[in-house]
């Protein structure tokens, strides 16, 4: 069996919004500005970290010792329970291989102050001539005790683009955007790609169905049984991403083989995914999916001056006039 999940983890099929996404990524690489912040979102297991991989490895498709033209870190670690930039900060740096030490040898102290590895790190990516910073698993930064943490987290990773130069890449689930807009600052830097799901419209359903027939060759399925033959049972239980088809196979067969099973079943999908788990992506997807309007093409009107004054109201500071009354007074 471990050949066999070996195959399905590591296949990779080529599909229109996967290649749209690298073809994305490639143009923002090239394209923005030195210091620039793009974000990269979407459902969770629809690609977003191999189609980053593959688009820095098309723009900087070699390294010449000491460049290290680009790196990805993923934001993972935590301190007691809440991510933690020092240690993004001192991940990067053993991405980078700090200069002052022996190549490959190089293990930062954990006690050191954040502020004297940052020191360290922008001294680290003028000297390998980094232009790229990718930071997977984004939205981890949102682990943090407060909203102004997240920003703060946002603001320094900017900082750091700005300081250094370097294209810092944001890749991460949709909760990565409630925070991405929180600041004019960041905003002003900020380009986003979406790597969507697949929607129900018919040539979205198309390459769905193209993918399933892709997975169906390399499973063994009993007579009559399919994930094409399933497809919309298999659309509702991944809510269109392509990524949870190889994870919830891999469950599916896994299920098999504790039954002593050695073809696959419908049943052993259904015991494999709850309605629960379902909850929860959805709610993301709906969330990112609303957020991500384009902009309109009618000018916008200027609220601020076109707001009407409520009736009764009178500015501040001003006397609300009253006639005197006529005749002599008493």
């Amino acid at each position: 069996m471990s050949p066999l999940r070996d195959m399905i983890t590591l296949a990779r099929f080529g599909h229109p919004h996967y290649e749209n996404a690298v073809r994305d990524a490639v143009g923002r690489m090239t394209f923005m500005p030195p210091g620039s912040v793009v974000a990269m979102v979407g459902p969770t297991r629809v690609g977003k970290s191999a189609a980053i991989r593959e688009a820095a490895s098309q723009v900087y498709p070699s390294n010449e010792d000491p460049a290290i033209p680009y790196v990805v870190v993923d934001c993972s670690r935590t301190d007691a329970g809440f991510t933690s930039t020092r240690y993004l900060t001192l991940d990067l740096l053993n991405k980078l291989e700090h200069p002052f030490y022996t190549e490959g040898a190089y293990r930062p102290r954990t006690s050191q102050t954040e502020t004297n590895a940052r020191l360290q790190l922008r001294r680290a990516i003028h000297y390998r001539q980094t232009q790229l910073i990718v930071i997977d698993e984004a939205h981890h930064l949102l682990r943090v005790k407060n909203r102004a943490g997240r920003e703060a987290a946002l603001e320094s990773l900017k900082c750091l683009g700005n300081e250094t130069g370097a294209l810092i890449f944001l890749v991460g689930g949709y909760e990565l955007l409630t925070s991405c807009f929180c600041s004019a600052h960041l905003n002003g830097r900020l380009s986003l790609i979406e790597f969507p799901r697949y929607g129900a419209g018919m040539e979205d359903t198309l390459h769905f169905c193209r993918i399933l027939a892709s997975f169906d060759e390399l499973l063994p399925w009993a007579r009559g049984h399919s994930l094409l033959a399933m497809k919309e049972f298999i659309y509702a239980g991944t809510l269109g991403s392509c990524g949870l088809v190889s994870n919830w196979a891999l469950i599916a067969l896994a299920n098999m083989w504790a039954a002593g099973g050695s073809k696959l079943r419908k049943d052993h999908f259904t015991k494999a995914r709850y309605e629960k788990q379902l909850e929860e992506i959805a709610l993301d997807i709906k969330f990112g999916e609303g957020v991500l309007q384009p902009i309109s093409e009618r000018p916008r009107a200027n609220t601020a001056a076109s707001k009407p004054r409520p009736v009764g109201q009178r500015r501040p500071g001003r006397r609300k006039p009253k006639r005197d009354p006529l005749g002599p007074s008493k």
